[in-house]
This record gives structure tokens, C-alpha cells and sequence, in this order.
């Protein structure tokens, strides 16, 4: 008897903890294809790193990827890829916040504030910015400092060198202290909410009611639950 060989799909990832770091092996991407890879023969799932900006191109016909995990279909797809793409339903929930350091007298009006020095991320956009992606837009027309990561950002802010970050609250919980938490005001009120899913091409080998079927075999609670990793 002839057993079929495994079809392999590449799977694009970004810098975007605790969902996916090369810094660490421990990230929710991980946890996930590898459950995935255990749970059936019949597809290989393979990682593979790619710029933020890079993502939608992953996925194009020439791309290297047939999906991307923990995505939402809103950041930029319908603008960004000139190919239909399907998503699964939600793996998870998610919010972003504003965060600044803990001051005498500071409390959650400070967020109300204009003129503070914040600090993105190449590659993402921002509401409050036009949703723009453009690294010399940002910096020069909204006065918005941007690093390539959260750790970086958090870092500056830490030593005052910007008054206000953005990050999300899976972030917040997986990658930070709690000793450093406590240095740190929380917006009580989420900036956004996102439905994080997998989007795919199902030109390249993938349907996504297929992924759906293999992701509901998984105990995803438990798959998606990191614990603390700094990337200090």
C-alpha cells in the first residue's frame, strides 16, 4: 500500500509576540503548527519569517506562504493584496492599548493628552495615524518614533524617552514582568479590538474551512496560553 506523501504548507510569520518572535521558541505560532503537524499526516505546516510589510506579498501566487496565522482581515488586505483571500473563524481575541509609566498625579486623562511623543512599529498602522504604513509619513508628518519592536519601545519608555506606546494585551500578559507591570499605566479602555484568524490563499494548496476542521481537533485554550517570556 502506497502511503501518500505529506503536502507541505508554509505558513508566513512576523515579529508580533507572543503570536510568533524568533527570539524566542516560545511563541503561540509554534505551539500551534506543532500541534497541528502531531494531530494528522496529511499536510506539513512550516514556518516562515517574514518582514510585517512582507506578509501580504507571502501570500500572493508568487509568494513563499499559503497563510498567515493570528491575522485580521481588516489590517490591510482588501488594500494590499490584489488576490481573494478566505479566513478561518477567530483563534482569538485581542486588544490593544495605550500604556505610559506610572507618575505622581498621573491617571488615565493622560491619555486624553496631545503633543506626547509616541512610539510604533515599522510595518504597522495606526487609526489615529490614517492607518498609514509609510515609515517617513509617520515620523515626519505625525512626529511618530518607530523601532521593530514592542521590547524596544517599552525599553525608551521605561527610561522616558517616549511618553506613550501602544500594546496589546497578550503582550502585556506573556512578555512583561509583573514587577515591570507595576511601573506601568494601562489604558483602562481598549484602542482597539481584533479578531485574530487565519487568512489564506486557497489557490495554494489550503482551504480554510480545511484548516477550520484541523484547528477544531485542538485544544486551542490550552495551545494559545504562553507564559512569561521576556524579551528584556
Amino acid at each position: 500500500m502506497t502511503v501518500a506523501a505529506q503536502q507541505t504548507i508554509y505558513v508566513a510569520a512576523y515579529e508580533f509576540p507572543p503570536y510568533f518572535s524568533e527570539n524566542t521558541e516560545n511563541h503561540m505560532s509554534g505551539q500551534l503548527i506543532a500541534a497541528l503537524n502531531a494531530e494528522q499526516d496529511e499536510y506539513e505546516f512550516v514556518l516562515q519569517h517574514v518582514a510585517p510589510n512582507a506578509r501580504y506579498d507571502a501570500l500572493s501566487a508568487e509568494g513563499c506562504c499559503s497563510l498567515i496565522l493570528f491575522e485580521d482581515k481588516k489590517w490591510g488586505w482588501a488594500e494590499k493584496a490584489d488576490y481573494a483571500v478566505a479566513t478561518t473563524q477567530p483563534i482569538k481575541l485581542g486588544y490593544e492599548r495605550f500604556v505610559a509609566l506610572k507618575e505622581p498625579d498621573r491617571d488615565q486623562s493622560f491619555f486624553t493628552q496631545t503633543g506626547l511623543k509616541f512610539g510604533g512599529l515599522v510595518g504597522y498602522h495606526y487609526p489615529f495615524a490614517g492607518n498609514i504604513t509609510d515609515n517617513g509619513v509617520l515620523e515626519n508628518e505625525y512626529g511618530i518614533y518607530l523601532s521593530h519592536s514592542h521590547s524596544t519601545n517599552l525599553k525608551m519608555l521605561l527610561n522616558k524617552r517616549l511618553d506613550l506606546i501602544m500594546l496589546y494585551d497578550d503582550y502585556i500578559e506573556a512578555m512583561i514582568p509583573a514587577e515591570t507591570q507595576q511601573q506601568l499605566l494601562i489604558a483602562k479602555e481598549p484602542y482597539d479590538r481584533f479578531e485574530l484568524a487565519a487568512v489564506v490563499n486557497e489557490k495554494k494548496g489550503l482551504a480554510a474551512s480545511k484548516l477550520e476542521q484541523l484547528l477544531k481537533k485542538l485544544n486551542l485554550n490550552e495551545l494559545l496560553r504562553i507564559s512569561v517570556n521576556s524579551e528584556q
